[in-house]
C-alpha cells in the first residue's frame, strides 16, 4: 500500500521541493558570479603579493614578495595624489555635481506649469546612453580653444581657452557630471512620484510653503532614495575609466584616477601587474569603507 502523508507532511515535502528549486535557478547565477567576480577579486589578491609582469621571466614564473608592493605604494606620491584625484572627482561630480543637479531636474519636471520639459529630458538621456569612448572624444573637443565651450562663454567675455590643459580636473568633472546625471534623475523622479499627494495638499492648507513642503515633507521621505543614490554612484564614478582615459589620460597627474594609475603601471612597461593589483586593492578597501559608511547612514535614518 502506498503511505498516505498527512497534510502537515505534504506542505513540508512541497517546501522542500520548492526551496530546492530556488536554489538550482539560481545555482547558474552563482556560477556566473563567481567565474567573472569572485575568482577575479581572489586573483588580484593572490598576485598583489607577487612581482607578476606582462612579459619577461616573471611573466611565467610568479614569486612571492610579500608586503613589498604595498609598502611601495605607501611611498609612492603617484599614487597618493590619485588618490586625492579620485577623491575629488567623486566629491564634485558624483555626490554634490550628480546628486544634487539630478535631485533639481527631478523636482523641476515634476513641478506643473514648467515648459520646456521634454527637451531637457531628452538631452539628459542622450548624454547618459552615448559610449564612453564618444563622450570622451565629444568633450576632448568641446574643451579645445575653439571648441564649443568657449563658443557658448564668449557672450560672458570668456573664450580662447584650452580648458583641457589649463582646468584639466574641472573640466572631467563637468564632462561626468553632464553623463551621469540621468541616473540621479530618473531615481529621484521614481522617489518623487510614490510621495502621496494628500500630504501636500494637506501642508498647503497649513499654509505651508515651497521651502517648507521641501524641507520637511520631500526630503525627508526621500533621504533613503539619497543615500542609495550616494552608493551607485559612487561606486560607478570611482571606477570611472574609459571616457576619463580618451578625453584626458594622465595629462601630468592633473587627471589621474586610481584606475588610471593602476592601468598604466600594468600596461605600459615594465607591465608591473602585481603592483597595480595592490594599488586597486587598496582602493577596493576605501570604496567599502565609503558603502559601509552610507549603509550606517541608512541604518540610522531605519532608527530614526
Amino acid at each position: 500500500m502506498v503511505p498516505i502523508l498527512s497534510s502537515r507532511k505534504r506542505l513540508l515535502l512541497i517546501y522542500k521541493i520548492g526551496e530546492l528549486g530556488g536554489k538550482l535557478l539560481i545555482l547558474p547565477a552563482l556560477i556566473l558570479v563567481s567565474i567573472f567576480v569572485i575568482f577575479p577579486v581572489i586573483w588580484s589578491a593572490i598576485i598583489s603579493f607577487t612581482d607578476l609582469t606582462l612579459v619577461g621571466p616573471k611573466a611565467m614564473e610568479l614569486t612571492f614578495i610579500g608586503i613589498k608592493n604595498y609598502m611601495k605604494l605607501l611611498s609612492d606620491p603617484d599614487f597618493y595624489n590619485s588618490i586625492k584625484v579620485s577623491f575629488l572627482f567623486t566629491l564634485f561630480s558624483a555626490l554634490i555635481g550628480q546628486a544634487f543637479l539630478g535631485l533639481l531636474l527631478a523636482i523641476l519636471l515634476r513641478m506643473e506649469g514648467v515648459r520646456g520639459k521634454l527637451p531637457v529630458t531628452l538631452a539628459v538621456f542622450i548624454a547618459w546612453i552615448l559610449p564612453e569612448v564618444v563622450t570622451g572624444y565629444m568633450w576632448g573637443a568641446y574643451a579645445s580653444r575653439y571648441g564649443l565651450l568657449n563658443i557658448l562663454l564668449r557672450p560672458l567675455g570668456i573664450g580662447g581657452v584650452n580648458w583641457l590643459y589649463e582646468k584639466p580636473l574641472e573640466t572631467i568633472i563637468i564632462a561626468n557630471i553632464w553623463r551621469g546625471t540621468a541616473f540621479s534623475m530618473i531615481l529621484f523622479m521614481a522617489a518623487l512620484e510614490s510621495i502621496p499627494s494628500y500630504i501636500y495638499d494637506a501642508a498647503e492648507v497649513d499654509g505651508a510653503s515651497k521651502w517648507q513642503k521641501f524641507r520637511y515633507i520631500t526630503l525627508p521621505l526621500i533621504a533613503h532614495v539619497i543615500l542609495i543614490d550616494f552608493i551607485l554612484i559612487t561606486i560607478w564614478t570611482f571606477g570611472v575609466f574609459t571616457m576619463i582615459f580618451v578625453m584626458a589620460g594622465r595629462m601630468g597627474g592633473a587627471t589621474e584616477l586610481w584606475t588610471i594609475f593602476a592601468y598604466y603601471r600594468a600596461l605600459t612597461p615594465p607591465y608591473k601587474f602585481g603592483y597595480a593589483a595592490a594599488a586597486t586593492n587598496i582602493m577596493c578597501i576605501i570604496v567599502i569603507a565609503l558603502i559601509a559608511t552610507y549603509l550606517k547612514l541608512i541604518g540610522r535614518l531605519e532608527r530614526w
